[in-house]
């Protein structure tokens, strides 16, 4: 008994809310608006690039890799990547992940990846220009 003298104040109280709530009117066709159509903000792509890069005594092929970048026009874009590459350092030849700060223009790269050689514990940098793909 106890129980439905404590439930009962509650519905009354959802009875009394439901009736004081307005149901909405359809609106007429002539009323309803379109949505604005806007331009996406962050997209996902893939797309590839494929580059040469050189300094001193340093020759690089690299391929692009995933990266992050800021389109600031429909054709200019700058950012950050990671470059997989095969490079030709003082004569020995070997594969490295780089990273290199990147400026994309329609279907240009520059790019300036810097790898870590391991054996000297130095980074060394090259500067060269990529092609993309899938643009």
């Amino acid at each position: 008994m106890n129980r439905i003298v404590l439930l009962l104040p509650f519905f009354i109280s959802s009875l009394c809310l439901a009736q004081d709530m307005e149901t909405p009117s359809n609106p007429e066709p002539s009323e309803i608006k379109s949505p604005k159509k806007s331009k996406a903000k962050l997209d996902f792509a893939l797309e590839g690039m494929v580059g040469f890069s050189m300094w001193q005594d340093f020759y690089a092929f690299n391929v692009g890799g995933p990266s992050l970048k800021l389109r600031i026009t429909e054709d200019l874009s700058i950012g950050v990547g990671a470059l997989p590459s095969f490079y030709v350092y003082e004569g020995r030849t070997g594969a490295r992940l780089g990273v290199s700060p990147r400026v994309d223009y329609k279907q240009w790269v520059f790019i300036t990846p810097f790898l870590h050689m391991d054996s000297r514990d130095e980074w060394v940098f090259s500067v060269g220009l990529g092609y993309k793909f899938n643009h």
